[in-house]
This record gives structure tokens, C-alpha cells and sequence, in this order.
């Protein structure tokens, strides 16, 4: 069982709506900057300097920074502050309804659980402790992370960074050191529309997808050959999202896929990209189409992490103080770790919760899991206030 503080922390969190707001058919509770405050508040009273990052009218970053403002080392904690929607939802989502020792509502697993684990952790003989060793520790919220990570992405151009990261998710206690990166994109191959009854006369769009589809198979087929990551890997691919035409008795001239291509260190966005394209123009030369739009939704990097690194085996020997297995593995999904390996030496993705219970219609978290994973929080802290005390 949790402490009562820790539990009622993470109820204060999930009664805050911040449903991220391309997600929320009511307004008044998709939008992160309400969360936004209270996390100002928070940190605020723990002494630190907050910033708030405005990029995005209406949905605030917000940086807070405690210890010394020239470190010897610097350490980010980073929570997204948006959540999933809430449609279908079989469990109150504001409520923070405790029973069987699980914690329900929407952003309970993903992720306002390990968001007060590690709150819960920053007690203020511990801050001090970070800081008289020379550590400074900056705690990140950023919004935008259910529908593409643009909050972190801002903050990482504004160069927000630090010499260790560690971003908050929900990894069963597990250390993730490494995760795919994401392209997504979207392929419009045009056609000539014809009546139905003389299909001779047009250009099939939706025969010509197919071809495409073959071509977007024919790439992954070759990717896995040539990029194989031992923690992360084959590269995949999924098509998502097709659209085309508009009447049984019309040759349709248009027809659209949605594809998730997820990406290994060493593989090229652009590429990838050119591969597509030089098929698509060969389709169109051979008269499959009349034209083609190939355009980018999101790209993503890919991290990785040795796990030979400070940051992984602290973090491993504090899991493992604690009760905890301490394991390390690579990821499928992707992560606001992402944008913070451009700014940041060492990453990891870490936090109590099962991401199996991200996005559900009873979303919850362990109450058992909440408070080991603050644990191992705290001792983590702890250790890296020794270790860099102990190198001057």
C-alpha cells in the first residue's frame, strides 16, 4: 500500500483534466495548463525556479530548476502533462477512485502516476542533498506528448537539456535505454475518374494504392535486412489509414494511406522517404497513375543508451535496492525520450505502471507499483547526490 500522501498527490493530479486538446471534444478539459499550474505551484513551494514556456498559445511548458545554476552535473525529470481522451471510459476519470489497491482514472498509468512518484520523491532534505553536491535538477512538464511530442520538441529547440534525462513513463518498473523512432506519413496516389460501367476509360486510384502498398512492403522488406538493432530490433511498418473513392458506379481518382513506419538507429528518414517516391514515379510511368502527393506527418528519432552508462546502472542498483528486478530492454513505442537524446548525454524512460494500462476505459495504477516506483526514485536521487560528491 502507498502512503497517503503519495496517493492523495496523484488523486489531486488525476481530478486536473488535461486531456490533450485534439483529444477532447469539450474544452474545458482539453487543455494542459490548469496541470500546467499546479505543477508550477508544486515545485514552487519546493523551492524551485519555474519557468513557464508559452510556445503554443494556451498550453504551457513548464521548467523548474533547483540547486546550483553552474553543476557539476544536471539531471531532468521529465512528465508529459497531457493525457488520452476519455470517451468510453467505464471508470469516473476525475475521480481518483481507490479500491483493491488500485488507483483509477484517466491519466492514473499515462501518466500522472509516475508523475507523483517522483514529486513525491523530491522531499526537501533530499533537494538540499542534490544541490550541496553540486547537482542541478531540472523537472520538465510538457504538454503535447499523446499527439506527437511537441512540447518536448519546443523545449528542445529553446536547448533545454541537461547531462542526464530520465522521462517518466509507465515501464513496470523496467529501464528502457532504447525505443524505435517514428516516421509517419502519407502517400495520395491520384487517378482518372471514369462512370463505372466503362472503367476502361479512367485510372483506378484504388488498384494503383495497391501497387503502392507493395512498394511500402517491398521497403520494410529490405530495411530489415540491412538494419537489425540488438536492443531495438527490426524496423516495422503498419498502414493505419485508407481512404478512397466516393461512389460504387465511379473509377475513383483518389485514394489515401496513413502509414506508421517505426525506425532503428542508423536508418534515414529521408531515405526512406526517396525509396517511396522512386516508386511512386515509376507507377506513374507505367500508368498506374496520374499523380501522387507523398507528404511527412511526424518524424522521431530513435535513442539508445549503453547500458554500461552512470545514469542506467544507478538507476538499475537503485530498482534493485528496492525490490525491484532492475532490468533493462528497448521499446517499440515512442517517447518524449526522443527530442531529449538531441540535448541530453544519457537517457532512460522509466516509471511505475504498466503501459498495458495506458489508454484504457478503466485506466488504473497498482498502488503497490505507485509507491515502489517513488521509492526507487528517492534512493536513485540519493545515489546520484553521493556519486557526485564523492568525485570532487
Amino acid at each position: 500500500m502507498a502512503d497517503n500522501g503519495l496517493i492523495e498527490l496523484l488523486q489531486k493530479l488525476v481530478a486536473i483534466p488535461s486531456v490533450n486538446p485534439a483529444l477532447a471534444d469539450d474544452p474545458a478539459i482539453g487543455t494542459e495548463a490548469p496541470l500546467a499550474e499546479f505543477l508550477s505551484s508544486f515545485l514552487n513551494t519546493r523551492g524551485f525556479r519555474v519557468e513557464w514556456h508559452e510556445i503554443t498559445k494556451g498550453r504551457p511548458n513548464v521548467v523548474g530548476r533547483f540547486g546550483p545554476t553552474n553543476p557539476k552535473r544536471s539531471l531532468l525529470i521529465e512528465s508529459h502533462l497531457d493525457t488520452q481522451g476519455i470517451h468510453g471510459m467505464i471508470v469516473p476519470p476525475f475521480v481518483g477512485e481507490v479500491r483493491d489497491g488500485r488507483l483509477y482514472g484517466r491519466g492514473a498509468c499515462d501518466t500522472k502516476g509516475p508523475m507523483a512518484a517522483a514529486l513525491w520523491a523530491l522531499a526537501p532534505n533530499l533537494l538540499e542533498r542534490l544541490a550541496t553536491a553540486g547537482v542541478e535538477l531540472v523537472y520538465v512538464g510538457a504538454v503535447g506528448e499523446e499527439k506527437g511530442n511537441f512540447g518536448a520538441e519546443q523545449l528542445v529547440a529553446l536547448g533545454i537539456g541537461a547531462d542526464e534525462a530520465l522521462i517518466l513513463e509507465p515501464t513496470e518498473l523496467a529501464i528502457v535505454h532504447a525505443h524505435k523512432g517514428t516516421l509517419w506519413y502519407e502517400v495520395e496516389a491520384l487517378g482518372r475518374a471514369a462512370h463505372g460501367s466503362n472503367p476502361q476509360h479512367g485510372v483506378n486510384a484504388i488498384r494503383g494504392m495497391a501497387r503502392v502498398i507493395e512498394a511500402i512492403e517491398d521497403e520494410i522488406r529490405g530495411a530489415t535486412e540491412t538494419h537489425t538493432d540488438k536492443f531495438l530490433g527490426r524496423p516495422t511498418v503498419n498502414i493505419g489509414v485508407i481512404r478512397g473513392g466516393s461512389s460504387i458506379n465511379i473509377v475513383p481518382d483518389r485514394c489515401v494511406v496513413e502509414v506508421d513506419r517505426r525506425t532503428v538507429p542508423g536508418e534515414d528518414n529521408a531515405a526512406i522517404l526517396n525509396n517511396i517516391r522512386s516508386a511512386l514515379a515509376r507507377l506513374t510511368a507505367d500508368e498506374m497513375l496520374t499523380g501522387w502527393n507523398l507528404s511527412s506527418i511526424k518524424e522521431g528519432v530513435p535513442f539508445s543508451t549503453p547500458v554500461e552508462t552512470r545514469l542506467v546502472q544507478r538507476l538499475s542498483r537503485a530498482c534493485k535496492e528496492s525490490g525491484a528486478s532492475g532490468r533493462t530492454e528497448g521499446a517499440g513505442w515512442y517517447s518524449d525520450a526522443g527530442p531529449f537524446a538531441k540535448t541530453c548525454k544519457e537517457v532512460a524512460v522509466f516509471g511505475p505502471g504498466s503501459i498495458l494500462q495506458a489508454h484504457t476505459v478503466d485506466e488504473y495504477i497498482e498502488l503497490s507499483s505507485l509507491q515502489q516506483g517513488s521509492e526507487i526514485l528517492r534512493q536513485f536521487l540519493l545515489d546520484l547526490a553521493d556519486e557526485v560528491k564523492g568525485a570532487t
